[in-house]
C-alpha cells in the first residue's frame, strides 16, 4: 500500500517538474536567440545595403536576407547550419535541452 501511495505521489509531481524544466529551457532559448540577433543583425543591414548597392530593390534584398543566420536546406537539399550556436548563451540552451 505505501509502495502504491509513493508511486502515486512521484506521478503526480512529474509534470511540476517538467514545467520548471520547459521554463528554464524557454528563458535560455530567448537568450540564446537574442545574442544571436545581436551578432547577426549587423552583419544583415551590411549584407542588406551591399544588396541594394548592386542595383536590387530594397524589398527584394530585405525578403533575401531576412532569414539571414537561420540555417536550413539548401537548394540542393543539404544541410545549412545556422549561425553563432557556438555563444555561450546558446552552449547553456544545448547543454540544459541535452539534459547534462
Amino acid at each position: 500500500m505505501k509502495i502504491i501511495l509513493l508511486i502515486l505521489l512521484v506521478t503526480m509531481f512529474i509534470p511540476f517538474a517538467a514545467y520548471g524544466e520547459e521554463k528554464d529551457i524557454a528563458s535560455l532559448k530567448a537568450a540564446c536567440e537574442a545574442a544571436r540577433e545581436q551578432k547577426l543583425a549587423p552583419e544583415r543591414e551590411a549584407l542588406i545595403k551591399e544588396c541594394v548597392e548592386k542595383g536590387k530593390e530594397e524589398e527584394y534584398c530585405l525578403r533575401y536576407y531576412a532569414d539571414y543566420g537561420a540555417g536550413g536546406r539548401t537548394a540542393a537539399g543539404g544541410h545549412r547550419a545556422p549561425l553563432y550556436f557556438d555563444l555561450p548563451e546558446c552552449q547553456a540552451l544545448d547543454k540544459a535541452e541535452r539534459g547534462n
